[in-house]
């Protein structure tokens, strides 16, 4: 006799405290074993990212391990080139972090004395709201800048198990794929293969989506400012394209930096000028560039977007803010392929109008 507890007999509320346990046990895991599942899960993109070079290399009869190493090879001397071009230019940068910040110092000083004859508020007042937002302001920007530069240092050594990684998951794809259906195949025959597929699509479509995206913003933002001959302004665009694809959050962080260091090194002017040009450019990628390089292949809706940036911080740091978007992509895609999760399917969905287009 079958039992009678089973899940869609149970009342809404236990489900949904099932739900939230499972919620809560697995962002705890992810936590705590974020040193290794980090790797592993870029891994897992880089290695989709890679599948057509390794494929191609076996079709020309190349041994499958060397077309895997030869396909990982060709990621690491991209990185490295990259590596090397943007430390040289931090490491030029940071030595004038000193001047920046007493620059900035002396103009929150004549702020704070133009308040005093404007709105007749004492130093001391003003001290009390000011001095420490800006200190703190002057101390995230110097401290993001100086982790930058020890990152770039230390991500070699996590880039090599990426490495690692990718190589055994290219090598091992087929037996991986043959474990993934073994272990469903009671419960979902038909289903798996449509959500491995799917997936495969929309990450290695997103990654390139992101990489073209990246390209596009990179050239349009040091053109213009080179144009108006900002000093780093190679550095700054690099900056602000990379932040641009964290998605809501990462523009204005940019936005904030480059009108710091335009500013110590030019006029206040030429920084609002910088912040102008920025977010025109932000608009003119998140209207037409945006939509249709990255937003057509994710179908995630602007909520889940951020959610997923936030949660993705939170649980993971900075990496997690880049990688819990396709994370919730591949969620969305078993959602919307399962019949007992479509619900979840339908809340992690673009606009039924946006989908019909």
């Amino acid at each position: 006799m079958p039992s009678t507890l089973t899940s869609n007999k149970l009342p809404f509320y236990i489900r949904l405290t099932i739900v939230m346990v499972c919620l809560v046990f697995t962002v705890l895991v992810l936590r705590g074993a974020a040193t290794l599942l980090i790797p592993l899960f870029a891994g897992l993109l880089l290695a989709i990212l890679l599948l057509p070079i390794a494929n191609l290399l076996e079709r020309w009869r190349v041994p499958k391990s060397m077309a895997c190493l030869v396909a990982v090879f060709c990621f690491i001397i991209c990185f490295f080139i990259v590596n090397y071009f943007l430390t040289s230019q931090i490491s030029g940068f940071s030595k004038e972090l000193p001047n920046i910040v007493i620059k900035v110092k002396i103009m929150f000083a004549s702020l704070q004395q133009w308040v005093t004859l404007k709105f007749h508020v004492n130093n001391a007042q003003q001290l009390d709201y000011l001095s420490n937002s800006v200190n703190e302001l002057l101390n995230g920007l110097s401290g993001f800048l100086y982790s930058l530069i020890f990152s770039l240092g230390n991500i070699v050594v996590w880039i090599l198990f990426v490495c690692i990684y990718t190589f055994f998951i290219l090598y091992y794809r087929g037996r991986l794929v043959r474990f993934v259906m073994k272990l469903v195949e009671k419960d979902y025959p038909d289903e798996m293969p449509v959500i491995i597929s799917e997936n495969k699509k929309v990450i290695k479509g997103y990654i390139m989506g992101l990489l073209a995206e990246f390209a596009i913003m990179l050239v349009l933002i040091s053109t213009a400012l080179l144009l108006l001959g900002i000093k780093y302004a190679l550095l700054l665009a690099i900056i602000a394209a990379l932040l641009n694809i964290i998605p809501y959050i990462g523009i204005y962080t940019a936005i904030l930096i480059s009108m710091l260091v335009t500013y110590a090194n030019s006029s206040g002017s030429t920084a609002i000028t910088v912040a102008i040009v920025l977010m025109a450019i932000h608009l003119l990628d998140g209207i037409v560039l945006l939509p249709r390089i990255v937003g057509s292949r994710m179908k995630l809706n602007a909520f889940i977007m951020i959610v997923a940036v936030i949660v993705g911080d939170i649980v993971w740091g900075i990496p997690g803010m880049f990688l819990f978007i396709p994370l919730a992509a591949m969620l969305k895609i078993m959602f919307e392929n399962i019949a007992s999760l479509e619900a979840w399917g339908i809340l992690f969905g673009e606009d039924e109008k946006k989908a019909k287009k």
